[in-house]
């Protein structure tokens, strides 16, 4: 405690990115340090050296409101406006420690004690101010002899010699290419520490079922060997209320752009219906044909997934996409009234407007995909879709209106 350190300011201007900000510094004093200790941290594993601490600083602060009235403190240079206020910050934050300690009054809660504290410490720096304060020694102040420390010391004093004859060193913009960097190695550490938790991991019960579906991602053509989703994968992305693999499917290989309108939502109840409707009627030529295009594309998605080690029955997989309303939904898109379309199926009303909505629902997420990617084309005949199948009583706000 009492102990002079250079600090970062602090900024609260969230428009630029800290990379882009000149680090400015001022002085505070140690007041009080913590460790931090980590949700699943076990003591006797932890080195020292690689514990988190909070420190206790006192320093010039600015003390902001937002819209909200939450506040927020900035830590700004000693002699600008603000108040003295003991702020936590993370050991990060210090850049210099010196040797030098200051006196503390056993009391800092009167603002009239911490502004006095404050004085001293610029009064200190001014009479420091051509050679600077002396730092604080690891070897000579605190007399560590470590062997490992003394060679990785002198390694960074010959780090830092060779980096000022370095031709990068005269580079503008050397300051923020240093953050850059600093920010890359702490995003690669930080990457290598969640592989490595993974790795461990005995609660990651689906470990293998995760690996096998990931390989049906690569094998389709949704993400790539590095696992990073493509543009089939940003599409089955948007979709969540259907099978997102088999319409993708479908709308990559243009069947929906090669087919009427009605003829797609027609299609698409397949997706929402799962009811068995015995002795249904076969949809006609062209709606038959269409099914069994369908059929082709979930049979290969399914079997593809049985390859991949996926646990699936590829017969039973096909069949859960019925063609029981095909007609049915085809005759409402074509603006059949309701009774007209009750009295050509054997399904129950609020059944059939159950299915009718999920497949609004399927069509509002086949706008969103194709217009994730750019297809202005097909999220137009999707909202048509949409268009021909919201109306009269399958979206009136009550059923009993």
């Amino acid at each position: 405690p009492g102990r002079l350190v250079s600090i970062q300011c602090t900024s609260s201007d969230e428009d630029i990115s800290p990379i882009f900000i000149e680090d400015q510094l001022t002085w505070g004093l140690i007041i009080n340090f913590e460790r931090i200790k980590g949700v699943s941290e076990d003591d006797a594993s932890i080195k020292p050296e690689d514990a988190s601490y909070k420190v206790d600083i006192l320093t010039r602060c600015v003390v902001r409101k937002d819209k909200l009235g939450k506040k927020s403190i900035e830590i700004v240079p000693l002699k600008e406006h603000g108040e003295p206020i003991v702020v936590s910050i993370p050991i990060s934050q210090i850049n210099t420690i010196s040797s030098l300690r200051l006196y503390l009054p056993k009391d800092l809660l009167p603002l009239e004690a911490r502004e006095n504290t404050l004085k001293k410490v610029i009064e200190t720096l001014s009479r420091f101010s051509e050679k600077g304060l002396p730092r604080l020694d690891p070897e000579e102040d605190m007399k560590i002899q470590s062997s490992s420390y003394k060679k990785a010391s002198r390694r960074i004093e010959a780090l830092e010699r060779l980096f000022e004859k370095h031709e990068i060193a005269k580079s503008p913009l050397i300051k923020q290419k240093i953050k850059v960097f600093q920010r890359k190695q702490e995003l690669t550490a930080k990457i290598k520490s969640i592989k490595k938790t993974l790795r461990s991991s005995t609660t990651l019960a689906f470990k293998d079922e995760l690996k096998a579906r990931k390989r049906v991602l690569r094998r389709l053509g949704y993400a790539t060997s590095d696992n990073v989703v493509d543009l089939k994968g940003k599409v089955a992305c948007e979709i969540s209320s259907a099978d997102e693999l088999t319409l993708t499917e479908l709308m990559f290989n243009g069947v929906f752009k090669d087919i009427k309108v009605e003829e797609l939502i027609s299609l698409l109840s397949c997706f929402v219906w799962q009811e068995k409707i015995n002795d249904a009627a076969k949809p006609r030529e062209e709606l038959d044909l269409l099914y069994s295009q369908l059929q082709d594309t979930v049979r290969r998605v399914a079997q593809l997934q049985l390859e991949c080690k996926v646990q699936i029955d590829v017969e039973t997989f096909v069949k859960s996409f019925r063609p029981d309303i095909m007609e049915v939904v085809y005759a409402w898109a074509k603006g059949s009234k309701f009774y007209e379309i009750m009295e050509i199926t054997q399904v129950f009303e609020g059944s059939l407007i159950r299915a009718i909505r999920r497949l609004e629902e399927v069509l509002q997420q086949l706008i969103e995909a194709a217009k994730s990617i750019g297809e202005t084309e097909l999220e137009e005949k999707f909202e048509e879709a949409v268009s021909k199948i919201k109306r009269d009583i399958v979206f009136a706000a009550s059923l009993y209106l």
